[in-house]
């Protein structure tokens, strides 16, 4: 094996020695005005491919928005037949369409004011040298109270509409894809 190797790079050796010039000053000045007009040629290519990937990307944006405010539309339709159905979930042909109570958000706005009630009401995480508010804990101290701490604000959960499409993959099987507009 190490034969062939020696053999194939010797070949190749003898090409490049083929292949070389001999040069003089002058010859030597030509060489580089060609590299000159590659290097060019080169940077030619590559502002023609930069401005064609901008206009490929200024059209993919376009056409992306275009079927986003269909596809809002859409969603808009159907959470209002929803909606006057008066049920959560519809399940159809093609898909179910529902709308969900989301979770109350806890925001600490004041920390200060906070840190003094969370630690009479275990409302705190301690970690080494710092605590912090625990979010999961105040939230179910609202809940369990209805009382909300000095210091922090209760941001009601919103209804949230979703759809699941029903689509055939090929093999007879269905996939679910979820997304929630």
């Amino acid at each position: 094996m190490n034969s062939f190797m020696d053999e194939l790079l010797a070949e190749v050796e003898e090409k490049e020695q083929l292949k070389k010039f001999e040069l003089d000053r002058g010859k030597a000045d030509f060489l580089l005005i060609a590299l000159t007009k590659i290097d060019s040629q080169a940077e030619e290519i590559d502002r023609v491919a930069t401005d064609e990937t901008a206009l490929i990307e200024s059209w993919r944006n376009c056409e992306l928005e275009r079927l986003e405010k269909k596809r809002s539309w859409l969603c808009w339709n159907l959470h209002q037949f929803l909606n006057g159905t008066g049920e959560k979930t519809i399940r159809l042909a093609h898909g179910v369409i529902k709308e969900r109570m989301g979770r109350d958000k806890v925001e600490i706005i004041d920390i200060d004011v906070f840190l003094k009630v969370g630690t009479k009401y275990g409302l705190l995480r301690t970690y080494p040298e710092r605590q912090e508010p625990d979010l999961n804990m105040v939230s179910s101290y609202i809940k369990r109270t209805g009382e909300i701490p000095p210091g922090v604000v209760l941001i009601p959960g919103t209804q949230k509409f979703s759809y699941t499409l029903t689509k055939g993959n090929g093999n007879g099987t269905e996939e679910r894809t979820k997304t929630e507009a």
